[in-house]
């Protein structure tokens, strides 16, 4: 499915997701010759003029907000008109939870309560902060359930069945969709497992304070008696759940596994306001995440079954920005490894990036350079601190365009066009002004990389839309060059995109619809190194 981005979809996509992620070597090999090679040494590479297309936030409604649900007009619960039998309705009756996957945007947890009343089915939907809001259309049809939800940007529809335990189908607003998967309350573990090999390691969960904040994680051992090398795990972008997870993919649970079963310990921990953390996503700095990972290594050192003198960081995506700076400040990282990670500042990526996910979505060129343009002027009101009001304007253009060139179908499920203009501005530009945003653009991850004196593994992926390889490996070749690092590697995977799947085209909408794995080839190249750096 081709499709333009929000403002909001672009921050996010851009979000070196883990948000939230290789053909030729990133280094000194030529590019496009089908197989992975990670290359060695100090000498930087010639970079690549991957730069000349500047970046730009995308414009396109953006799915369900808590300022859209907040607005919306009171409705009555409606009746479900059930096929399928009374036993059937009893069967469905409850609260179930999950998650829709909104192509460019991410994962939106959800959850539905529906009762029956009348001999029919009524329902209420909790999303977004949002408690209780009333269900409409609401129908049973066998084993087939739809519902919708009114909203001032456009009418949300549910499509799903009942198989198994488990409600599946594809949501629709106004353009935008995406499949969606619910469970009955208390019943994850059922499906969330279904893609989870049985790595057959050792499981804890813990939980470790940085200030103020508590963070919930989880510490995965190998078996055997210990102590055993670790890495403390550093996701992306986004507010992530311990195992990143993205769709079907949990991108840190399956390579925690991989990695107690090559004799390595790991840490991973839910976001700031996610699952059992303390905090807020929105607040928290990329200073803050620093904190918290250096508290997560304090953890590790004092875990009895851990080696406190073979402990690494694995930094993917916006994770590794934060891994240099962690290692500067403690003198028990032993190693570094970067998964896609930008070795340019915040604000150079985000003009990489954009042009980039617009191209593999099929945007045409005009619209490409339109919203670069509004993204520059982005940009420079976060730079200068002033211009938010130009870029206000531009992005109100943008959604009046879109309107626009909607159906007249589609804009008659939107009851109110100025409100759905007003919401929709907000919505896209709220994210961009926050804390954490502005701590992303204007970070310059060179001082950290000069600064490093520990070995450093860098991979990134051929296909990778967010952080584009080749300019990245010849800025991290140059900081390299500038520092006192011993040894590396640089390596680029074959065919692998932003999370090191094996892809088609890299775009982030592929994501939830590639198999819910690592490429082979990614997983060992990462472990052969580590088992080279953790040798006792």
């Amino acid at each position: 499915m081709k499709r333009t981005l929000t403002v909001a979809a672009a921050a996010a996509a851009l979000m070196l997701l883990a948000g939230t992620s290789a053909a030729c070597s990133a280094a000194t090999d030529a590019p496009g010759e089908g197989s992975t090679t990670a290359t060695t040494g100090s000498a930087p590479a010639e970079r690549e003029d991957e730069t000349a297309d500047a970046a730009v936030p995308a414009t396109t409604s953006a799915p369900v907000s808590s300022t859209t649900l907040a607005t919306q007009p009171p409705s009555t619960t409606a009746l479900a008109e059930p096929d399928g039998g009374d036993g059937l309705v009893t069967e469905i009756e409850g609260r179930w939870e999950g998650t829709a996957d909104v192509p460019g945007l991410g994962t939106l947890p959800f959850a539905i309560d529906l009762h029956v009343v009348d001999d029919g089915l009524g329902g209420t939907i909790d999303v977004q902060g949002n408690i209780g809001l009333p269900l409409s259309e609401l129908v049973l049809e066998g084993t087939r359930l739809r519902f919708e939800l009114k909203s001032p940007l456009g009418l949300i529809k549910w499509d799903g069945e009942l198989r198994d335990g488990v409600i599946e189908g594809e949501f629709t607003q106004l353009s935008n969709t995406g499949p969606f998967r619910l469970h009955r309350h208390g019943a994850e573990p059922d499906f969330a497992a279904e893609s989870d090999p049985d790595y057959g390691h050792r499981s804890e969960e813990v939980t470790f304070a940085n200030g103020a904040f508590v963070l919930a994680g989880e510490v995965a051992l190998p078996d055997g008696d210990g102590p055993h090398p670790a890495v403390v795990l550093i996701n992306g972008s986004g507010d992530l759940d311990r195992d990143v997870t993205i769709g079907q993919f949990r991108l840190f649970a399956d390579l925690a596994g991989h990695l107690a079963q090559a004799g390595i310990a790991s840490l991973r921990w839910d976001d700031r306001g996610v699952g059992g953390s303390d905090g807020y996503g929105p607040h928290t700095t990329l200073e803050d995440r620093a904190g918290d990972v250096e508290a997560a290594v304090e953890l590790l050192r004092t875990h009895p079954d851990i080696d406190a003198d073979r402990i690494g960081l694995i930094g993917h995506s916006e994770g590794g920005f934060i891994a240099p700076i962690v290692a500067n400040r403690s003198h028990s990282i032993a190693f570094v490894a970067l998964l896609a990670g930008s070795a340019v500042p915040g604000d150079e990526l985000l003009r990489m990036q954009l042009p980039r996910i617009l191209r593999v979505a099929g945007t045409p060129p005009d619209e490409i350079a339109r919203q670069q343009a509004h993204q520059e002027l982005i940009l420079q009101a976060i730079l200068r601190g002033e211009g938010w009001g130009e870029a206000e304007m531009s992005a109100r253009e943008a959604v009046r365009r879109e309107l626009e060139a909607m159906s007249e179908e589609q804009r008659e499920s939107i009851p109110d066009e100025e409100a759905f203009l007003d919401i929709s501005v907000e919505q896209q530009l709220s994210p961009l002004r926050s804390r954490y945003f502005r701590s992303l653009v204007t970070h310059d991850p060179r001082p950290d990389l000069v600064e490093l004196e520990v070995p450093v593994l860098a991979l990134f992926g051929e296909l990778d839309t967010q952080v584009p390889p080749a300019a990245n490996a010849a800025a991290l070749s140059e900081a390299i060059a500038a520092s006192a690092i011993p040894s590396y590697a640089i390596g680029t995977v074959t065919g692998a995109n932003h999370l090191f799947q094996a892809a088609v085209t890299g775009s982030p909408d592929e994501y939830t619809e590639l198999a819910p794995e690592f490429a082979p080839e990614f997983l060992q190249l990462l472990t052969d190194w580590l088992t080279a750096q953790t040798k006792a």
